[in-house]
């Protein structure tokens, strides 16, 4: 009896879950994971850079109006001669700052809630699931609109509104994901010796759960990417920050004359967005691959 009791005990530590060495090298070692993880770090490159440059100095007038891109600058200027590149480098960190802030936000609120329906069940997870779904059909687009035109154009608002409407999906993965870890061997073992619900949940089931809700975050964040970028392309995005949307929102009048002022941040965008969808399929087929 003190054997087996032992041995149950060691199990519930041992994080004996699906280990997640082997998800981290299928999902490297796949070319959608490569080409994902290649588009998506020029973004991140760019928006750290962004911080040692000077806002000022990157927004004013580098030379004449409506350059090509030359040698003196690689991506041309725009209608008032800012260098187009300083503005993709600013236009980086905007995205950068709204997609992680958004997807940080958007995942503590649905880890919260996808734990705590799949760990207690009954009538805590039917009233937490009907508030996801209440939250699941909002339309997040139009939700930013609305803060935006009570609140005034700020990247503040549109984090905390998309962060705030964007976690169900999230949820509804990881509730799932305990659903089925809750029923495991070492789950239950770790139940039999005793372990607290807090234990058991950041030591058991969030880790092995963790894999399946950071496939969903990708894609959250590419969507994000391109409701950001929408709003500043209609001209709803912060008038003190630079954005990709902005950038090629203000180069519509300017079509036919400087074809490298919408190609440019469109380009960015698409890749960005691209890459994040990559890196979740990628995702996806190691973590398939693995169960």
């Amino acid at each position: 009896m003190i054997r087996e009791s032992a041995t149950a005990e060691l199990t519930a530590w041992s994080g004996g879950g699906r280990t997640p060495r082997a998800w981290r090298s299928g999902f490297l070692g796949r070319r959608t994971g490569a080409v994902g993880a290649l588009l998506c770090a020029p973004m991140v490159l760019l928006g750290l850079g962004a911080l040692f440059m000077d806002p000022w100095h990157t927004t004013s007038i580098a030379g004449p109006a409506l350059l090509p891109p030359s040698g003196a600058h690689l991506m041309g200027t725009d209608a008032l001669g800012r260098d187009l590149l300083r503005g993709m480098i600013l236009g980086a960190q905007t995205s950068l700052l709204v997609s992680a802030a958004v997807g940080v936000i958007s995942f503590a609120i649905g880890a919260a809630v996808g734990t705590l329906a799949g760990y207690h069940g009954g009538r805590v997870d039917d009233l937490l699931m009907r508030g996801t779904e209440f939250f699941q059909v909002i339309p997040r687009f139009f939700l930013a609109i609305m803060a935006i035109a009570l609140f005034g154009p700020g990247v503040e608002y549109v984090i905390l509104v998309l962060g705030v409407s964007s976690w169900p999906l999230l949820a509804r993965v990881i509730r799932a994901e305990v659903l089925v870890l809750m029923e495991l061997d070492f789950v239950r073992a770790a139940r039999a010796a005793g372990a607290s619900a807090p234990r058991i949940v950041f030591r058991e089931l969030l880790p092995n759960a963790l894999p399946a809700a950071l496939v969903m975050l990708g894609l959250l964040m590419g969507q994000v990417i391109l409701i950001e970028s929408s709003l500043s392309f209609i001209g709803l995005g912060d008038p003190a920050r630079v954005s990709w949307g902005g950038l090629a929102g203000v180069a519509n009048p300017f079509l036919r004359v400087a074809w490298w002022m919408p190609l440019f941040p469109g380009l960015a965008i698409a890749a960005t967005v691209l890459g994040c969808n990559l890196l979740a399929d990628a995702a996806t087929d190691a973590l398939g691959e693995e169960r």
